[in-house]
Parts: C-alpha cells; structure tokens; sequence
C-alpha cells in the first residue's frame, strides 16, 4: 500500500496535526524538491521492467492482483458480464490498472501479503537501475490525487490545483502528450512525481467529463482518506454507466431551469421602443435589445426578461430562464406593447436535453445572421452575464468571490484558470458557430490581472 498518509491521518512528522493541515503541501510543493530525483530521462523502462519481472516470478499473484485491482474500482451497481468497453477505454483502463498495481497493490508471496511496490524495489526484486528504482519507490509514496487544470501549455506540460483543497499551491508540471488533449477547467486524477528540478505525472491519469466531475469530487470528499479507489471508481464509471445532466436551479426563483422564448412580430416599431424607455426598470435600446432587472437581496441586479432583436427586422425575442419568469414576462410585456406586437410562438429549450419544442411553429423560415452581427450580440450578452462577475460567490472557488480568491497565490491561479476555461469554452462555440470568438479581456481588466 502507499507509504504516504491520507489527507486527514495523522501527520509523519509525529505533530498530531491532520497531514492536510501539517506537511501535506511541504510533500507537494515543486520548491521542495531534494536532488537525490534522477534526471528525467533515469527512469526509462521502469514500469515495463517491473511488470516482466512480476510475470516471470509472481505470474499466478499478479494475475490474481490485476483482477482483485479491477474488482476494487468496478461500480457496485454494474454487472461485469455487461460492460462493453471501447478499444481505447480498455487501454486506459489496462495501463491505469498496472500503475496503480505498482503503486499501492498487494499480492500473496509464500503464504503472506505483500506489498507489490517492495517485492519489486527490494534487496530480491527487479534488476533495476538506481533511477529506475527511486522512480517505482516514489510511485508507492505518491497518492492519487484529483486536480483541475487551470493553464495548459500544449505539448509542454499544465498547471494543476487541488480539486478539494482551496489553500493548495498550484503545481507546474511538465507533460508532453496530456497536455496536447488538456483544457482549462477539465478535472483528472494524477500521481504527481518529483523529477530533477520539475514536477512530472507518473504516467496513468484518470480524465473526467464535464458531466461527471463534480460527482468525483463530490465522491473523494465525502469519501475521506481513501481517495485513490474512489478516484478510480469514479473515473471508470464514466464509460459504464450515462452521466445524467445536472438539474439546475434558478437562485431567486427556486425553479428548475428551462429556458423559454417567445417569439413576436412588430408592427409599430416606434411605439414597443417608447412605450420601453418609459420603464424605470429596463436598459437598453433596439440595437442591443432591453432588459428588465430587479434587485435581488443580495444587493445583485438580476434580469427578469431579456427582448432580444430578432432573425429579422420585423421580429423581436422574449427571453425568460424559467416558466414562471416567462408567463409573468409575457403578460408584462404584451400588456406594456399592446398592438405593437403580436405573439407567434413559444419555444422551450430544457438544458438537460438536446430537445426543443415550439407551440405554435413559426411558419416563415428566419435568416441566418451574418457572423458579425452574431459575435456582436454575443459580446453584448457577456458583458451583461459577467458584469458583476468578479463580486459574486463562485462554488468553484469556495463560495469566494474572484475578488476575494485572489488574495492568495493558489486563489489566483483557481480564478485564471476559470477565466481560461471561459475563454476555451467561448472558442468552442465561436467555431461551431461561424462567427469570431468574443473577447473576454474585460473580465481580465475587471480584477486588474494579466492573462
């Protein structure tokens, strides 16, 4: 098993102190790196000597580990005889299997369990060069951990935080080919090793999708100390079993999100813009569209309807995020527009489902806008989603507001790389889009930082 405590044992150093609260970040920390490492190229062919070795004396317990490891992390709730896994999932799986056998497996030697890591490193273990061999011991020390990726240098390494724990320093490590599939904000299980001068992974990762993340991390904290089967478990979880989207829930109105437009053609273009600006609380104009606000208790403006321009001149948008807002927003807003305007359809978008539905359809078909004109009404929409966002709490960063994370150094890189995973997200859908992708710079300038 590995060497190395839990975060909430109690510390090696004999302090009585949790190891989260003592020397944790000490063993973690890229500073604190004692050059008894090797160099990084030392260690070359350590793991497929270790495993050639255990099948030529330990064949039978080794196989018996490999299936006992694979019975450890398979999920409870899935039968085996089911399973049907992809060629590259059983790679993966294959090569996190053996690591984690390397690292903290066990197996019967003449009567007795053993830990694999020693039989391999010991006086009677593996022909093993002095770097071959302080690379498998520290793999035994190393626990697994779950990080989020917060800055991504492809084919050159990441920077990676502790996914639980806030105060962690940020660690930088050098990762040629992860890196190249890597994206800020996207969660993983790592062994991080000391190598030289740097830090490296050690080589198996646990990736999770956006759908599962936060149930792993939600799992390793609730979980404790013995975060290494839950990280696996979890991960392999993600190609057994469909990942259902997350319900979200509206802060001021207690309802399940679903997003909800009405549709509407103008007949008095004119009297709908004057008949707005004669709202004290509505912003904006027909370029932008409007937006009616109110103030929440927390001091926050929210929007409670959104009248966006339409696919057309003739047309205009009412934009609501629940149903409740949106039977309230229609009845305000036809009642304020009068003839002005004449409802077309309604249509409902729920966020858990690729579906849409529409009552009544729409019967002419709307333009495509040009992809300008599209990038200019998603900045405008930014801006006002983001305004207030460096002042408002942010469950990924402990509740804390950007501004107040930022105070410490492992609190900065959280923020950066949430901004960073903005900014990858916005890109993604700029592409699939056809339309240029909108700057985020503003939010940057808002806490006064450099990308």
């Amino acid at each position: 098993m590995s060497n190395q405590p839990g975060r909430n044992d109690p510390c090696h150093c004999g302090s009585g102190k949790k190891y989260k609260n003592c020397h944790l970040r000490e063993d973690e920390s890229p500073r604190l790196v004692a050059p008894m490492f090797a160099p990084a190229d030392d260690h070359e062919g350590a793991v497929k000597l270790a495993i050639d070795w255990l099948h030529e004396r330990h064949r039978k317990g080794f196989r018996v580990a490999l299936d006992c490891q694979m019975e450890d992390i398979w999920p409870e709730d899935v039968p085996r005889h089911t399973a049907d896994l992809n060629a590259e999932a059983l790679e993966a799986l294959q090569i996190n299997l053996t690591e984690r056998l390397l690292a903290e497996g066990e197996m019967q030697v003449k009567g007795a369990q053993r830990s694999i890591n020693e039989c391999i490193t010991g006086p009677e273990g593996a022909r093993l060069s002095d770097g071959q061999r302080r690379w498998l011991v520290q793999l035994g020390q190393r626990a697994l951990r779950l990080y989020t990726v917060t800055e991504v240098r492809a084919g050159v390494g990441m920077t990676l935080c502790d996914a639980l724990d806030s105060e962690a320093p940020p660690l930088v490590v050098q990762e040629r080919s992860g890196s190249r599939n890597a994206r800020p904000g996207m969660v993983l299980g790592a062994r991080v090793m000391h190598l030289g001068n740097h830090l490296e992974l050690s080589g198996a990762t646990y990736p999770f999708t956006m759908l599962t993340q936060q149930r792993a991390i939600d799992a390793l904290r609730a979980a404790g100390q013995s975060g290494g089967q839950v990280i696996a478990r979890a991960w392999l979880r993600q190609f057994l079993v469909r990942a259902e989207l997350p319900r979200m829930i509206d802060a001021s109105t207690g309802e399940p999100i679903l997003l909800v437009t009405d549709h509407y053609r103008v007949h008095d273009t004119a009297a709908l813009a004057h008949a707005l600006a004669a709202q004290p609380d509505v912003t904006g104009d027909a370029q932008a569209g409007w937006h009616r606000e109110v103030e929440s208790d927390d001091g926050a403006l929210r929007v409670l309807v959104s009248i966006n321009p339409g696919k057309s001149a003739e047309r205009i948008e009412l934009f609501c995020r629940t149903q409740q807002l949106a039977d309230a927003g229609r009845l305000w807003f036809e009642g304020l527009a009068g003839a002005a305007v004449r409802h077309l359809t309604r249509e409902f978008t729920d966020p858990r489902s690729s579906k849409q539905s529409a009552l009544p359809a729409v019967s002419e078909a709307a333009p495509k806008l040009p992809p300008e004109v599209m990038a200019k009404a998603m900045e405008q929409l930014m801006h006002r989603m983001y305004a207030r966002w460096a002042d408002e709490p942010i469950p990924l960063l402990a509740d804390q507001t950007p501004r107040q994370a930022m105070a410490t150094p492992a609190g900065l890189e959280r923020v950066k790389g949430l901004l960073r995973s903005y900014e990858s997200n916005e890109a993604e859908m700029a592409q699939r889009d056809g339309r240029p992708a909108v700057s985020l710079g503003f939010m940057w300038e808002s806490l006064g930082i450099a990308r």
